[in-house]
């Protein structure tokens, strides 16, 4: 234990005072048992590293009456301590960080003992195990009794006078991770407490908020629920014992086990094999259960620092999705780090940490992983160190490519390890990046009749075949006028690569090389005369071609195909708005048409996915390097040729291009041929360009919130500002995020810290742009935000550790990139 700690000489129980000055040696000799049986007993694998020492169990008699602040910053990622001074924690020999080998060898103490809220204002919990397992009622002179089964422990009142208590019924689940992941969502988005009443009735999970003294704060809450898409919450009102009214916890088990106590329970696994568990979730270490003076229950999970961050680490990165393990690393440093700091922050409530986003998000024994506890055992003690004392080392899940001073986002003073930083390494290249030599066939730009570049077309109609290998593609090929026979060729091999083979191929009657004669032969080859035929109207055909400036030369069969391709996005007049229906047709403009005409009907022409990574050392016989290639949850190596047709896609533009550096997360349409190669290629760059959390799916997004509902959002934030009109950036940062926003309505203005109003507004980030649509009255309707990350844009950026250690990059360099000016060391 850190016994320079100011909590190391709290106890795991202390009485009342005037009972210890009666029963000092029954206490002593308490404690004293306590701490034999957690030596001997305490969860964990490794049985034989135990090191536990003497638990400490909270007063009995708390000195809050409310819950944590469940204002969490976002999802998963910890929210800033108040204090600004870590503890002092001891720095164990060697000082300088272990190599890996070391790590994974040593014999290494399990840390301090850490204690987890996992609940508090249950009224009634149960309480298992895999085996059987102990309790004791939390007086100096109880004695352990062993359980074989289930326990239930419910909170029992003697008949005295009690007074109303209000609180907000949101929703009710069957399944516990339902319910956990609307709590957090609300203690995320509302400054109020979140809490989960088990229905053991109805085997529901019901999530409340507030702790309302009156209905009418209850119903003003409400509304702001329904607001903000919680229409099914109503108001509940439970009674509360007051002062002269006696509360005691109901203990009963197997065997007409009955135990009663205002104190509380303690209990410990038989064996370190054993898990305790709480309503059927697994926890390692013992499990204090604590009588609140809210007359609910308070269930605390101590166990070791180790142990506690294998439920930890997983809950916070997925291994699955983030495998590398100097991201895992950096996360379990993090964690670890930002634990030590925050020892103590919930000392009045009987705990140390929360077990969701207040602090760090907590899954006990059922969320490890072998990835993530590796990396844990494998930084066994290490933690993030400024000028010799423990960091608080906040973390979010993306960053959009830079982070943000502290300052800026919590509006508290400066940091000095929490600075603003690009999300991406300084120099060199990273691991897995390649740089694509392509070729093409035609050098020069070939624009259609309809001003669009086909090279592209063009290129990809010689790759899939509709045009033979050994024709020379040049501009005076393609400019030239198609050929009869060319033509029906053409279109046969389009129509077999499209898998068009469900109907007969008509003989051309008319001259298939003028516009109106290939445009209408191609399209009733391609689609079927009698498909055009049902689907199009006559009034279609008077809307879509009636205002061309030379339609009415066109036969009816020629309108009807026009029209068709009009209305599906197939093709397009000239400029001027003519078709020309009589000029000959080139070859290139027939080869545009087609190409587009197969990647309508068969999309799967030309796969889709996202570049991982590169892997030259790999290559076959012919020297063409692999590349790893994802869709979906699959991802699958191909063979690159060794030179592909390339492009670039810019938005709608797709642009031939010689060389292209990928350096991995570039969306990635390909051609692969009959050896297995990728002979046709289009990339597009990473909107982020090379930041490290490109590989987030939030590195950018949007969302859209109509003016109503962001009224009913920032009516407690705004204040008495009038009729809610608009809100604009008022103070950017250094990422740049929106640190202060101005919130402006009919009878004033508020300027409002940018975190707070993302909270109220449940946007991802306060990295953004604005964009707003109007009414007909000219009023604004709604705001739609573009944004980049997702969290408060403080400290380590998970997805960016990932895609450093992708790189390349030491859990150490990951660190020291986050944190300016730390170091990395022992703390125990």
């Amino acid at each position: 234990m850190n016994t320079s700690s100011p909590r190391a000489t709290e106890s795991l129980y202390q009485a009342k005072p005037q009972r210890l000055k009666n029963s000092k040696t029954k206490h002593f000799l308490f404690l004293a048992v306590i701490g034999l049986i957690v030596l001997s007993s305490a969860c964990g694998r490794r049985r034989t590293h135990v090191q536990l020492t003497l638990p400490r169990i909270p007063p009995a008699t708390q000195t809050q009456s409310t819950e944590p602040p469940p204002n969490s910053p976002s999802p998963s990622h910890p929210k800033p301590s108040d204090s600004q001074n870590a503890p002092d924690v001891p720095v164990a020999e060697p000082s300088a960080t272990q190599t890996d080998a070391e790590t994974s060898t040593a014999d290494v103490s399990r840390g301090p003992t850490i204690r987890i809220g996992l609940m508090t204002s249950a009224s009634e919990i149960r309480i298992s195990s895999s085996g059987n397992f102990y309790f004791m009622a939390k007086t100096p002179e109880a004695d352990r009794q062993l359980v074989q089964g289930e326990v239930r422990i419910r909170v029992e009142s003697a008949a005295g006078a009690s007074v109303p208590a209000y609180k907000i019924q949101v929703a009710a689940f069957k399944q516990a991770e339902n319910a956990e992941g609307l709590k957090k969502k609300l203690a995320g988005t509302f400054d109020v407490p979140v809490f989960i009443h088990n229905n053991s009735s109805g085997g529901t999970r019901q999530v409340r908020v507030g702790n309302f003294s009156n209905r009418k704060e209850a119903e003003d809450f409400l509304k702001t629920l329904v607001a903000s898409g919680y229409r099914d919450a109503y108001i509940i009102t439970e009674s509360v014992a007051n002062g002269s009214s006696k509360t005691t916890l109901a203990l009963r088990g197997p065997g007409k086990l009955f135990n009663l106590s205002q104190s509380g329970f303690l209990f410990l696994p038989s064996t370190g094999a054993n898990f305790l568990c709480v309503d059927g979730k697994p926890y390692r270490g013992l499990l204090d259960i604590i009588l609140n003076d809210r007359g609910s229950i308070t269930v605390v999970n101590q166990l070791a620092m180790e142990d506690y961050l294998l439920g930890v680490v997983p809950a916070e990165i997925n291994p699955t999705k983030y495998p590398e393990f100097a991201a895992l690393a950096a996360q379990s440093i993090a964690a670890r780090s930002y634990a030590l700091f925050n020892m103590g922050k919930y000392r009045s409530e009987g705990f140390d940490l929360t077990d969701d986003t207040n602090t760090q998000v907590y899954f006990g024994a059922s969320g490890e992983k072998k990835e993530t506890s590796d990396a844990v055992r494998r930084t066994s003690g290490l933690a993030v160190y400024y000028k010799d004392k423990v960091i608080e080392a906040l973390y979010m899940s993306t960053c959009g490519g830079k982070t943000e001073d502290s300052s800026n986002v919590f509006g508290t003073p400066p940091v000095p390890y929490l600075k603003s930083v690009f999300c991406a390494i300084d120099s060199g290249p990273e691991k897995g990046e390649i740089i694509i030599e392509g070729k093409h066939a035609l050098e020069q730009t070939f624009v259609t009749d309809d001003g669009t570049v086909a090279n592209r077309n063009v290129e990809f109609a010689q790759v899939l075949g509709l045009i033979g290998s050994g024709v020379q593609i040049s501009q005076e090929f393609l400019s030239a006028p198609i050929e009869r026979d060319e033509a029906v060729h053409w279109i046969e091999k389009a129509r077999k690569v499209a898998h068009k083979d469900s109907h007969r191929n008509p003989r051309p009657k008319d001259d298939i090389t003028t516009r109106s004669g290939f445009i209408r032969y191609a399209a009733e080859s391609f689609f079927d005369t009698e498909t055009i035929k049902k689907r199009i109207s006559k009034r279609d055909v008077e809307y879509f071609t009636g205002n061309l400036k030379d339609g009415s030369s066109l036969s009816e069969a020629d309108l009807y195909a026009l029209t068709y391709l009009m209305q599906n996005g197939l093709w397009r007049p000239y400029a001027d708005n003519t078709i020309r229906p009589d000029d000959t047709i080139r070859r290139g403009d027939a080869l545009s048409l087609l190409l587009r005409w197969v990647e309508s009907s068969h999309p799967e022409v030309l796969r889709k996915g996202t570049f991982m990574e590169a892997d030259s050392q790999n290559a076959d016989s012919e020297g063409d390097s692999r590349i790893s290639v994802k869709w979906g949850n699959r991802a699958r190596d191909f063979r690159l040729s060794e030179k592909p047709y390339l492009f670039r896609q810019d938005q709608d533009r797709i642009t031939p291009v010689n060389s292209l550096r990928i350096i991995g997360n570039e969306k990635m349409a390909f051609h692969v041929n009959e050896s297995g190669a990728i002979d046709f290629l289009e990339i597009e760059l990473n909107p982020t360009g090379t930041a490290s959390d490109r590989h987030s799916p939030v590195s950018t997004w949007e969302v859209t919130i109509k003016r109503s509902a962001m009224a009913e959002k920032l009516r407690s934030l705004a204040g008495n500002i009038g009729e809610f009109e608009d809100l604009k950036p008022y103070k950017l940062g250094n990422s740049p995020r929106v640190v202060q926003i101005q919130v402006i309505g009919s009878s004033g203005s508020k300027v409002i810290n940018g975190n707070r109003v993302r909270g109220a507004l449940g946007l991802k980030d306060t990295w953004f742009t604005i964009a707003r649509e109007y009414d007909p009255n000219g009023k604004i309707e709604s705001f739609t935000f573009y944004g980049r990350g997702w969290g408060h844009g403080v400290g380590l950026c998970q997805t960016g550790a990932f895609g450093m250690a992708r790189a390349g990059r030491s859990y150490e360099e990951i660190l020291k990139t986050y944190y300016t000016g730390v170091e990395i060391r022992k703390a125990y």
